[in-house]
């Protein structure tokens, strides 16, 4: 919903606006500047309400925030073709969230707070952690699992999010001329391969599955 199509009130209140117009709107901010971006005055100038507008719709700012990001979770989570195979569901989890983070890298600020919470991210979390369980982890070794595969995305994201280009790399001409990846520095193939080295790690755990001692 536009501001356009934004109702006008009576005697001098603001004029109305949608849940979802004000979620589309702090999601673009949100994506474009950060989180910390995402405010009644921002979001309301760029429907072209009054910022009490919304307050009244939203209820504050932290309701706001959260239902943004777990809105694009859900959507996100919503719309995945999940196979049947083990391995499989470990890649397309792993690949689906590597997307959606680079799409909107505010869900990977919000989820350096705090975990994402949601029906979409439990979900998710599950199904993998099922897909574990069948190829013979036990309960806790599947959750670990699992959280180094969840880790292994978002720290390659959070990097590659943090550093651009290796073209802005700020590095004198002959430091970069002795990097190990002058030569081989394409993000894409860095995440697959990498995906490959995690999910063979983890393949040939379930096949011979051994005792893992606890930090001490």
């Amino acid at each position: 919903m536009s501001a356009d199509k934004a109702s006008s009130g009576r005697g001098g209140r603001p004029r109305a606006v949608s849940f979802d117009a004000i979620l589309d709107a702090a999601t673009r901010i949100a994506d474009d500047q950060g989180m910390d971006a995402v405010t009644f005055r921002a979001v309301a100038d760029r429907l072209g309400v009054s910022p009490m507008a919304i307050h009244r719709t939203t209820g504050g700012v932290d309701a706001l925030r959260h239902a943004l990001v777990s809105r694009i979770v859900g959507e996100a989570t919503g719309s995945v073709d999940w196979p049947e195979d083990w391995r499989a569901v470990l890649r397309t989890f792993a690949n689906e969230l590597h997307d959606l983070l680079m799409r909107h890298p505010v869900v990977l600020e919000a989820h350096r707070s705090a975990p994402l919470v949601g029906p979409g991210a439990d979900d998710a979390a599950l199904r993998v952690v099922a897909a574990l369980r069948t190829a013979g982890f036990d309960e806790r070794s599947a959750v670990y699992a699992y959280g180094a595969l969840h880790d292994f995305v978002t720290g390659h994201v959070a990097i590659r999010l943090g550093r651009g280009g290796p073209e802005r790399l700020p590095l004198p001409p002959e430091r970069r001329a002795m990097s190990v990846f002058v030569e081989h520095h394409d993000y894409d193939r860095r995440f697959a391969y990498g995906l490959d080295l995690v999910i063979g790690g983890i393949t040939a755990a379930a096949a011979a599955p051994e005792p893992h001692e606890e930090p001490r």
